[in-house]
């Protein structure tokens, strides 16, 4: 059975942040801790959006009134899946139970050699 890597973006609000930098180093650090200590082995940043004007790589956050919303990019190992998309419903089934109410999505499924 192959293994698969795993990628997935939920979207995480922070509130009462001061600056952008503040509210992604909360997100990271808030997610971290809902998945610590069963699932310290997935990684956690923050997602990039393309400037739809000059193509550039912007980091996935968006900040008003002290409130904002960053995109986080889960990557997760799954081992001996029989598929692709047994490898998310893994993925999505161990991560979702620590992380209720929050939106995620797939964004890569990559087969491990």
């Amino acid at each position: 059975m192959p293994d698969y890597l795993v990628v997935l973006q939920a979207a995480w609000i922070v509130k009462n942040a001061k600056s952008v930098n503040d509210a992604m180093n909360i997100a990271v650090a808030e997610a971290g801790k809902k998945l610590s200590p069963d699932l310290n082995f997935v990684k956690i940043d923050v997602g990039d959006v393309e400037c739809p004007k000059c193509g550039s790589a912007l980091k996935s956050a968006f900040m008003v009134s002290n409130v904002a919303l960053v995109g986080l990019v889960l990557e997760m190992k799954v081992f001996n899946a029989k598929s692709k998309e047994h490898a998310v419903r893994i993925a999505k089934l161990e991560i979702g139970k620590r992380m209720q109410r929050i939106p995620i999505e797939v964004l890569d499924i990559i087969e491990i050699k």
